[in-house]
């Protein structure tokens, strides 16, 4: 266990509670006011999944299966339904009070190992620069990057049931979560706490089981898991794409994660050390051979930035005690500013606030589409274009999906052709729209001649 968790050496002085109290309440406070501002000033949310698990979110009250859907994942879903029926504005004020719960979870874990200047592991944690955009978008990492930082902070304080059962729920937030029950199963044999192993399925036995309720099917588990199928999906890569990524990942707290990291080796302290190590190797191998639909996303280390954010403290106070630094906590505090602003910066890089060019061509098609003044069903593959729309997806009835079988059921049926999505995820391409006789009505292309969509009417 010691070795697991190991005790840091560099925090013998007593802290002032009300002053650590006061310097955490205006670091959350400031987080909130930041992430406020760029949550209402962003006019897209991060990448074509955020659109689809807003939906997902939103509909879910009325198609109830949406709620154990495997891809949307049950928790991410449950907790996003309470606020995406009212829009995406309350959608994204809901991701930021996870986002900064997620901070204090990050803080009481610091405070748990006796972590000097715990307080400042909130904005190590918040201005990483993807985990600051992803704080105003519904996606699933900050979900998993919160309960796996309550599962830690349990284990650390010696409850290593409610631990293991936090644990057991990961899989219903990120499809890593399978991956973390064979981790916490290791380690709950290392620290010999073999009667809690049957915990760890708790979590996917209930979601089964809602599953079968609902569907009445045995095997629906199987054959609803959306990463199977042939490897490749969205591509591979090489082994270094997220040694190369990972720059962008931490920001300017690279070098105190790394000098953090090699203080903890060199202390034997490995707990946060083999999780870091479980995840980045796990996605290496995911990216490597194209398994799990991996699509090598800088995004997916959002899940590890609470322990990026401990070990870049560790970092930091190591070398503040090795160089003896009078006035360290000024210095932590001027870096932790400048790591704000550049990582404020860095979010308009990875994501623009304007619309993309796709969305843009998408919103000319919709305007078209409109103007058809067309009761017709209509099939799309783009969640964006049931977002502005204001469409429910998930009714096929009017909405077929997006495959050949389910569209030529429809007669008189609409097809917004894309050759992203429709072409590429369900395989529909242009050629065989118009083989199969279909109308062709509209063309739009995006500035970059990147996309293309085209309106088809049915024969």
């Amino acid at each position: 266990m010691d070795k697991l968790a190991g005790h840091p050496i560099t925090i013998n002085q007593k802290s002032d509670r009300k002053t650590d109290y006061i310097t955490f309440s205006v670091i959350l406070f400031i987080c909130l006011i930041i992430l406020v501002i760029i949550g209402l000033h962003y006019k897209e949310l991060y990448q074509e999944d955020s659109y689809a698990h807003y939906l997902l979110a939103k509909y879910a009250w009325k198609h109830h299966r949406l709620f154990i859907d495997i891809w949307a994942r049950p928790i991410p879903t449950i907790i996003l339904s309470l606020t995406a029926p009212f829009g995406i504005i309350p959608v994204k004020i809901l991701t930021i009070i996870i986002s900064l719960l997620c901070g204090f979870l990050t803080y009481k874990t610091a405070k748990t190992i006796k972590l000097k200047y715990a307080e400042f592991v909130i904005p190590f944690l918040i201005f990483q620069p993807y985990f600051l955009l992803l704080s105003v978008n519904p996606l699933t990492e900050i979900f998993f990057a919160t309960m796996l930082v309550v599962s830690l902070l349990l284990f650390l304080r010696k409850n290593y049931l409610a631990s293991t059962i936090i644990c057991s729920l990961l899989p219903l937030v990120r499809p890593e979560g399978f991956f973390f029950l064979f981790l916490w199963l290791i380690i709950l044999i290392i620290i010999k706490k073999w009667r809690l192993l049957p915990y760890l399925g708790l979590g996917t036995i209930i979601w089964y089981i809602l599953g079968l309720i609902q569907s009445s099917d045995t095997l629906w588990f199987y054959y609803n898991f959306p990463w199977l199928g042939k490897p490749g999906f969205y591509g591979s890569g090489g082994i270094l794409n997220y040694v190369n990524l990972f720059p962008k990942i931490t920001g300017s707290l690279l070098p105190f994660f790394l000098i953090g990291f090699i203080y903890l080796i060199i202390r034997k302290q490995f707990l946060l050390i083999v999780i870091f190590i479980y995840f980045f190797v796990l996605h290496i191998l995911l990216w490597k051979y194209g398994l799990f639909k991996s699509s090598g996303y800088a995004r997916y280390f959002v899940c590890m930035a609470p322990i990026i954010a401990i070990v870049g403290l560790y970092g930091y106070n190591f070398l503040a005690s090795l160089f003896k630094i009078k006035k360290s906590l000024i210095i932590l505090s001027v870096f932790s500013i400048v790591f704000a602003l550049l990582s404020v910066s860095s979010i308009y890089k990875i994501q623009p606030s304007k619309l993309n060019s796709d969305h843009l061509i998408i919103n000319d098609a919709y305007r078209y589409y409109k103007n058809l003044n067309s009761d017709a069903p209509v099939s799309c593959a783009y969640p964006y274009f049931f977002y502005i729309a204001g469409f429910d997806r998930f009714d096929f009835n009017h909405y077929p999906y997006p495959s050949l079988d389910s569209i030529e059921k429809h007669d008189s049926s609409i097809i917004i052709w894309d050759s992203n999505y429709m072409a590429k995820q369900y395989n529909i391409s242009f050629d065989t729209l118009s083989k199969l006789n279909y109308k062709k009505l509209a063309n739009f292309k995006s500035e970059d001649a990147y996309y293309d969509i085209v309106i088809f009417k049915s024969p």
